[in-house]
């Protein structure tokens, strides 16, 4: 039987990258810092910033949490639009993933999800690209800082 791990990458999501320190999760939310920034494509929107390993408790590459904001009201509307975030993340994850393996810090994500509940269906096509452009934005290099003069 052959080995073909390098193939196809694994496509799991353990508990150590799941975002659930609420001090973690708060720095993300906190309007005062300034590394953390935002991107939004359709109905997702990605809060996001690097942090150390130390701060995190893990080596990972990652933690991502996901909430689907507040006009889902019902618990099974709710359930129902992270358990979607979660799949589409899983399938797409290699996209962050892999720019972090090698990096001694890690990505904190909080995957928001803006949108229209009964158009929940939006989260496979928006989720994705909005990976991607986060992907982009953190493999190119910053901007030249602007000269005061």
């Amino acid at each position: 039987m052959a080995d073909d791990s390098d193939a196809s990458p694994r496509l799991t999501f353990p508990r150590t990258h799941r975002l659930k320190r609420k001090r973690l999760i708060r720095s993300l939310f906190d309007r005062s810092r300034d590394d953390v920034q935002t991107v939004a494509v359709g109905s997702i929107r990605l809060l996001y910033r690097t942090a150390s390993t130390d701060e995190v408790g893990y080596d990972v590459p990652i933690q991502i949490g996901f909430a689907p904001g507040r006009r889902v009201s019902p618990g099974v509307e709710r359930n129902r639009v992270r358990r979607l975030l979660r799949e589409v993340y899983r399938v797409h994850q290699h996209l962050l993933v892999d720019l972090f393996v090698r990096r001694p810090d890690v990505l904190l994500v909080m995957a928001l999800f803006r949108g229209d509940p009964n158009r929940a269906d939006a989260i496979s096509r928006d989720l994705p690209r909005a990976m991607q452009r986060l992907a982009d934005r953190l493999s190119s290099p910053p901007p030249p800082a602007a000269d005061p003069a």
